[in-house]
């Protein structure tokens, strides 16, 4: 009450207006003020959310670079050291055309491990700055799954290892043609990478509930249990080693997994210890 006979004593005489109309108009402006003063609270919240927000993505953003500076250079020191002791022996000449020849493909060999690092620190960059496009149309998944599986099978072939593929007959669907044969070499070369010498990996593809389904299967040591949940962050590498003593970025899956968001999809892994492991991702059937 004493609040109200203040506000009366404050109320600014109209020519005209009633003491009640003087009160009604004072009331309503300190209604105003207390509205205005919540909403400019709420947005002050807000702004404050969105700055601890984009603070914490900015920490994030400067560890992930730190992580690729160290990262870089840890694994391209030893190829790189690898290319100049040999491109050293081979200037001091003296070498038999069968010694030349295999250090030149040791030479080629790590270059393509230090290219292949730099490769998928780029996309990952790319993909982090949210900055990947997507160039999507009309597919056919079970023919670009022949195509990779046959450019995998030279690699395969020098570990003795067969690369079979069971394709449905499906429908074409919208996606990022070269975008997932990314995602399928990932799979393929992982395959092949972690198989025994002499052993068969598969490649399938079909449709389930509107989705199509693509898995990569190998006859592998498997991959240890609480191991998996951690499979397709960036950087991590298994206790499991390739067979055929091959590098491994520790990317690849972390890339093909957001290549595959994406696309509105989703991957996954099934794997056994001593029984192999299956590699598959699925996205949605979209078609023009």
């Amino acid at each position: 009450m004493s609040g109200d006979i203040e506000l009366l004593s404050k109320s600014v005489p109209k020519k005209g207006a009633t003491l009640f109309e003087r009160f009604a108009t004072n009331l309503l402006e300190r209604d105003a003020e207390k509205q205005d003063t919540a909403i400019n609270e709420e947005l002050l919240k807000e702004l404050i959310m969105k700055y601890v927000s984009s603070e914490r993505r900015l920490t994030e953003l400067n560890t992930l670079k730190n992580k690729f500076l160290g990262m870089a250079a840890h694994d391209l020191r030893n190829p790189l050291v690898s290319i100049r002791g040999f491109a050293d022996l081979l200037l001091e000449g003296g070498m038999d055309e069968a010694s030349v020849k295999e250090f030149l493909e040791i030479i080629r060999q790590s270059a393509d491990d230090s290219l292949g690092l730099i490769n998928d620190l780029l996309d990952l960059s790319v993909i982090e700055s949210g900055k990947l496009d997507l160039d999507l149309n009309e597919n056919d998944m079970p023919r670009l799954l022949e195509e990779r599986a046959l450019l995998m099978r030279h690699a395969a072939s020098k570990k003795g290892i067969t690369i079979g593929v069971e394709a449905e007959n499906i429908p074409q669907a919208v996606f990022d043609r070269g975008k997932i044969g990314q995602v399928i070499d990932n799979y393929l070369s992982n395959a092949v990478k972690y198989s025994p010498v002499g052993s068969a990996a598969v490649a399938r593809v079909s449709v389930r509930d509107e989705e199509i389904w693509v898995e990569v299967i190998d006859r592998g040591p498997g991959i240890p249990p609480e191991e998996l949940k951690c499979l397709f962050g960036e950087f991590h590498k298994t206790s499991v080693r390739p067979t055929g003593g091959e590098k491994s970025t520790g990317l690849g899956l972390a890339i093909a997994r957001r290549i595959v968001e994406a696309h509105h999809g989703r991957v996954g892994v099934e794997s056994k210890v001593g029984e192999g492991s299956l590699f598959h991702f699925a996205i949605p059937v979209i078609q023009k």
